[in-house]
């Protein structure tokens, strides 16, 4: 911390004292690094430092950590022979072999992606609007052959697994907002989260009767086939081909659906109504928050009838079967049972060859800021999920390297903290994505441009359909500060997700407005949505090439409110990777580990042992 005047040890060796008077240690300033010698017991110890007498704060290089019980983690050191430690070394694998912690996830939500005919079918009584700068419930016209023309796009960009929005058969009428006092607009379902099942029978799973529909609006059961199977056969940056993930959708379906007319025993109600989550504000009710609908023409499946939770786990399976896909993305799962999930896992790998990357990846969605334990509370890869979307690294990321305030030392400590919360040992394997957009906020480049304040802000009433007031921001700054953001995402542990349009920018208020139209003209782009997604692009593909980003591991050299400099590494026979980076709106100089290194993007040999980085830009070196 460049801005500390005073440096102190406390812990378990000290009984966490909180002065110098009465057990603290001093640290000494050498240079840019503050030094302590001092002897350590056997066995765990459990640390941290306190900045200026005040500040407690964990290590960010230390080799561990475990939750602290008055909040945060507390850094521990183990000494002797039986440390306890699992060693880095050992986690990292072959990377010749297939990783999902190589990978690169692209969200396409497919009538919004790309349009291969020109030809829509619209909902009667949805509200349209120009869908290119503006919001829209109305289809738009994206299909799976757009997507599959796309594919090369795809991988040039880095991508090397595809989020696609749920591709199943929708509800075919107009549906009120979940404010209805409040937003008087009528939608549609081309986002994908209004399944419409008939009464399938899966008695025979191989063969259920009637046939499962795709979604007619998005192509034919024939253009999806072809969608995975071009993704899987795509040159890719990590030359395992793009992997596919659904998204599945099972909390309720459509009041006009088959299903819910043969099987309205399945869908719990409450003296002949149901109950719906908002208007009674149930979402966290110990009862209804698992039976609760999210709309009153979205019935919620009871899943502790053991009918239902077959049926959709049956459901689940096919179109995993069917279609060859290589994970889901599971809705809402903190609105599931455990139960279900559990199952599911249950089935997926009794019933499923034994995937490449050994698992068929489960991701949830916990809308959660705050509260990392109820993420992590449904991972474990043996029975429930392999991880989930990481909320709470949006938010710090966010205000860390979009607001003024931002601090990088207080981002670079609270992600030593939350890389270790998850279990990611090779017997446990969580996996966590990393985001910084999705369809569900407004759009990351108003958060960069700081015309959003709040990083937890959500979609509302007030700002889904105020496109005017969302218009694509012209200040380089914005797009430079985004690019800070991938710089991350791409080079840490989990996943790094793309929201498309995020590698250009693209504008969007709250939903619907952050779904506009993917542009696929580069003439109607900014110089500065050019740049960006050229930065997106070598990003993602040095991730592909160097397989120690997502498998090794951070240890920071120097980092201060506006600058930081790390080292992925420890991995066996694979070369380290060292980021230097500084948000800040003014030229930086920061220090480098010493040796020799190369500069990955810019070429040449470094052997100084700092560099002098420009606002808001980065450099990556090869160890």
């Amino acid at each position: 911390d460049a801005q500390a005047r005073l440096v102190w040890l406390s812990g378990s060796l000290t009984g966490w004292a909180d002065k110098l008077e009465t057990g603290a240690q001093a640290l000494e300033k050498k240079g840019e690094l503050w030094t302590l010698k001092i002897k350590i017991p056997e066995g765990k110890t459990l640390y941290k430092f306190i900045i200026d007498g005040q500040r407690w704060i964990a290590d960010p290089n230390a080799l561990s950590s475990e939750p602290d019980p008055f909040g945060g983690t507390n850094s521990v050191v183990q000494c002797g022979a039986d440390t306890g430690v699992t060693q880095p070394l050992a986690q990292c694998g072959n990377p010749d072999a297939f990783d999902w912690r190589d990978t690169v996830l692209y969200f396409a939500l497919t009538d919004r992606f790309s349009d291969s005919d020109g030809r829509k079918d619209p909902v009667a009584g949805a509200s349209g609007g120009d869908a290119r700068f503006a919001a829209s419930a109305q289809y738009e016209g994206g299909d799976f052959k757009g997507v599959t023309q796309r594919m090369d796009y795809l991988a040039d960009l880095g991508v090397t697994s595809l989020w696609l929005s749920a591709p199943f058969d929708n509800r075919n009428d107009p549906g009120r907002s979940v404010y209805p006092d409040r937003d008087s607009k009528l939608y549609s379902a081309y986002h994908g989260y209004w399944p419409s099942p008939a009464a399938i029978d899966y008695s025979n799973p191989l063969q259920p009767r009637p046939r499962p529909l795709v979604e007619p609006r998005l192509g034919t059961e024939a253009d999806l086939h072809e969608l995975v199977d071009a993704a899987h056969a795509a040159d890719s940056a990590n030359g395992h081909g793009i992997k596919v993930l659904f998204d599945y959708v099972m909390k309720h379906v459509d009041i006009n659906s088959g299903l819910y007319r043969a099987h309205p025993q399945w869908f719990p109600q409450n003296n002949g109504r149901l109950r719906v989550c908002g208007p009674e504000n149930l979402w966290d009710d110990p009862y209804w928050g698992t039976r609760c609908s999210f709309t009153e023409y979205l019935p919620g499946f009871d899943f502790y009838n053991p009918e239902a939770r077959r049926w959709s786990i049956q459901d689940a399976l096919w179109w995993s079967r069917e279609f060859q896909i290589d994970g889901l993305r599971l809705d809402a799962v903190k609105h599931i049972p455990s139960e279900w999930i559990s199952e599911l896992r249950t089935v997926l790998d009794r019933e499923l060859e034994k995937p490449e990357g050994d698992r068929f990846y489960l991701v949830g969605e916990t809308f959660d800021y705050f509260n990392r334990d109820s993420l992590k509370k449904l991972i474990d890869p043996s029975r429930l999920l392999d991880g989930q979307f990481d909320f709470p690294f949006k938010k710090e990321a966010c205000q860390a390297l979009f607001t003024p305030d931002g601090d990088l030392g207080s981002f670079a400590n609270w992600l030593a903290g939350n890389e270790r919360y998850y279990d990611r040992s090779p017997k446990q394997r969580a996996l966590m994505v990393n985001w910084i957009g999705n369809h569900d906020i407004p759009r990351a480049i108003h958060f960069a441009s700081r015309q959003l304040a709040s990083c937890t802000l959500g979609s509302l009433p007030e700002n889904a359909w105020t496109s005017s007031q969302f218009q694509q921001p012209q200040d380089t700054a914005a797009y430079e500060r985004l690019s800070l953001a991938f710089l991350v995402m791409m080079t840490s542990p989990g996943i790094p997700l793309i929201y498309y349009g995020d590698e250009i920018g693209l504008a969007g208020g709250g939903d619907p407005d952050n779904r506009r139209l993917m542009p696929w003209d580069d003439t109607k782009l900014n110089l500065s949505q050019l740049a960006l997604r050229d930065k997106v692009k070598k990003l993602a593909r040095l991730r592909g090439q160097y397989k120690v980003l997502g498998r090794g591991t951070r240890r920071t050299s120097f980092v201060d409110r506006d600058s930081w400099v790390y080292t992925m590494g420890s991995c066996e026979g694979l070369p380290s990777l060292t980021i230097a980076l500084n948000k800040s709106d003014s030229w930086r100089q920061v220090p480098l580990p010493s040796g020799q290194m190369e500069d990955v993007f810019g070429g040449g040999v470094v052997r100084e042992k700092s560099v002098n980085l420009p606002p808001r830009s980065y450099r990556v070196f090869k160890n």
